[in-house]
């Protein structure tokens, strides 16, 4: 596990510093720029949301800024507070919290399906095409260590109290967080008699994340679901999933003759390339992340698969009319089951997980490319 995490880390950062070095960076599109400092261009896009929360509070850019969850910015201000600046702190906080992570899943899916598989499993997560954000100045590293930390305690550890706090600390982090409550409430019915009605008060904690950033807003701003409604900043709304399928599909059509365009794609100074071609690039997420929820359901436990339907459905009901599966590659990254099902999957055949591995860190490495560049990538 420690040389997965390695060698996934060291390709991800060679390859980011390769293209911010050699590769023109575009114009970023209006929103916060990243700071200044050591390791800047891993603080682009929501990154750059994150080190601007972290340095001057929500105050400046409200209520926009609060949809970002409290505690990863909250992590990034004592990393300011020692005199380290807001990236270069980011990455090494992710970096830890993505050796939590991966430490978590191997062993939840080593408990669930063998020890194949959990090998499987935590080289798809590390390598997994989006995953260079597992490095960068985002939530995902520290929401999978979480997320997948709270199922560890249920699951191996039996404490549901630990795994309630973590799951707690989870929602404080993102708001699907409090969708742990499935798989710990599933842990718990299952093994009642042998927990008891005590442990129902480590499930009972996992909303308190969320409660307690909504006691903030309330008390900074008089509105505790201040968060609620600010993805219409980003275009986002409430709308069928048949409705989405169709606009993502002519979003895709439109944006799909970009991915033959590399010069437009990496030299073009305009974020615009990247923000078409990201619509068919999540077109084919989207089929993927489709085949692993059903592998899901008849591989794991009806608590985790219950949480990973629903954690990747928010993204699926609030889509943007012009970037209709808006950032569901990251999202995905974020959704530790899928990686247990994909784990159990391409552990059946050893050439299968190479020939996976491979496609992924090309992948990976060419959204690494356009993320560091500030050209969109999800």
């Amino acid at each position: 596990m420690l040389a997965v995490f390695a060698a996934s880390r060291l390709f991800f950062m060679a390859v980011g510093a390769l293209s911010a070095g050699l590769l023109p960076r575009a114009e970023p599109a209006g929103d916060p720029l990243e700071p200044p400092g050591p390791l800047s261009y891993w603080a682009h896009w929501d990154g750059a949301w994150y080190s601007e929360i972290a340095s001057g509070g929500y105050g400046e850019r409200a209520p926009q800024s609060t949809a970002f969850f409290p505690l990863y910015p909250l992590l990034l201000r004592v990393g300011i507070f020692a005199g380290l600046g807001p990236s270069l702190w980011g990455v090494v906080l992710s970096l830890a919290a993505t050796l939590l992570a991966l430490y978590f899943v191997h062993r939840i899916a080593g408990h669930l399906c063998g020890e194949r598989a959990a090998r499987a499993a935590t080289l798809s997560l590390a390598f997994f095409p989006t995953a260079f954000f597992l490095n960068a100045v985002y939530t995902e590293a520290l929401f999978l260590a979480l997320s997948a930390g709270s199922v560890w305690a249920a699951l191996l550890r039996r404490d549901l109290l630990l795994a309630g706090l973590l799951g707690a600390l989870a929602a404080a982090t993102r708001n699907v967080g409090v969708l742990l409550v499935l798989p710990l409430l599933f842990e718990w019915w299952r093994s009642r008699r042998e927990l008891g009605l005590r442990a129902l008060l480590g499930v009972a904690l996992v909303p308190a994340g969320l409660f307690a950033y909504m006691a903030f807003l309330w008390a900074r701003f008089g509105e505790p679901l201040l968060f609620a409604g600010q993805q219409s900043y980003w275009g986002r709304a409430l709308t069928s999933p048949p409705v989405t399928a169709r606009m993502a599909w002519e979003a895709a059509a439109e944006g799909a003759g970009y991915l033959l365009q590399p010069s437009a794609l990496f030299l073009d100074p305009s974020p615009t390339p990247s923000l078409a071609a990201s619509n068919a690039l999540n077109l084919a997420f989207l089929l993927l992340l489709l085949a692993l929820l059903g592998s899901s359901l008849a591989l794991l436990p009806p608590g985790l698969s219950a949480y990973a339907l629903l954690g990747a459905a928010l993204p699926l009901l609030t889509p943007s009319p012009s970037f209709p599966l808006m950032s569901l590659p990251r999202f995905m990254l974020g959704l530790f089951p899928l990686f247990l099902a994909l784990g159990a999957l391409l552990s059946r055949s050893r050439a299968a997980l190479l020939a996976w591995l491979a496609a992924s860190s090309a992948a990976g490495a060419a959204l690494t490319a356009l993320f560091v560049t500030w050209r969109w990538v999800a």
